[in-house]
């Protein structure tokens, strides 16, 4: 079964205004449902600290190419951050708190700590949910300068931003405007949640990938495809009634999807096992 929501302190962080939604607040609530013993105020400490030294290099200059160069100088070339190639889909590269110890971590998580990092010394850094690959962006005004912190903040070009479509896709997309529109906390606090429900799937872990599942739809609670898969998970975890419940919610979020038919059999196996409970 999924954590009470009352027990959950995720459930109050993902309820609350936007305006309060803190990213690595966040991400270090997600992890300490694997390392229970997290010190959350530790970890943003040291973001602090961080973003203290970045931001003494860059206060007598107003020119981004230079605030991105001292940024990238510090994280990837002086603390060594990189990106794990080695190991990419170990589950520790999905917590904020490993990626901060180890200096190694996925696009996502490393783009956590980039914009952290970033926002606190006051650089206008955000998020981009880029099909298959998470990219920050660097967004003053007109200015947008997109960075591929995998890549030690790689500055993406169209050209290259088009050639990564077709290497995360494998087939022939068009490069959209937005494909590179800015992600709000939430949404990237989400795309952490669905990589960590894919990693606990595969490890067969159901109870875990059942709690990420059902905190993406805290934070996202119109969001019809993250329903669907709440559904499944109850399943697997033998909670058939909340699986039915979920499987409803994301037919009537989705309006007519083309699974349909598909659900409302699922829904209907699961009326069948509940009644054999009975």
């Amino acid at each position: 079964m999924a954590n009470n929501s009352q027990t959950d302190p995720f459930f109050a962080f993902a309820k609350g205004e936007d305006a309060e939604i803190q990213l690595a607040t966040g991400a270090l609530l997600i992890a300490q449902g694997e390392y229970i013993d997290l010190n959350i105020e530790d970890y943003l400490c040291q973001l602090d600290e961080m973003a203290r030294v970045v931001q003494e290099r860059i206060q007598d200059s107003t020119l981004p190419e230079h605030h991105i160069a001292e940024l990238n100088r510090y994280l990837f070339q002086e603390n060594g951050f990189t990106g794990n190639t080695e190991n990419y889909y170990a589950l520790g590269n999905n917590f904020l708190n490993a990626v901060l110890d180890n200096k190694t971590g996925i696009p996502i998580t490393l783009g956590v700590v980039y914009i952290e990092i970033g926002r606190r010394a006051g650089l206008p850094l955000v998020g981009v949910n880029f099909p298959g690959h998470f990219l920050v962006k660097y967004q003053r005004e007109h200015l947008n300068i997109l960075l591929d912190v995998f890549k030690d903040g790689t500055f993406m070009s169209e050209d290259m931003l088009q050639a990564k479509l077709k290497e995360m896709i494998e087939e022939s997309v068009t490069l959209e405007p937005r494909m590179m529109a800015e992600a709000s906390d939430r949404e990237i606090l989400a795309r952490i949640l669905r990589n960590l429900v894919r990693a606990y799937t595969l490890l067969e872990r159901y109870d875990k990938a059942l709690t990420a599942a059902e905190r993406i739809t805290w934070l996202l609670p119109n969001g019809a495809a993250d329903y669907r898969l709440l559904g499944y998970l109850h399943y697997k975890n033998h909670a058939y009634n909340e699986g039915i419940i979920a499987f409803e919610k994301y037919l009537q979020l989705a309006e007519s999807p083309p699974d349909a038919a598909a659900i409302e059999q699922d829904i209907e196996h699961l009326h069948k096992l509940l009644s054999r409970l009975n």
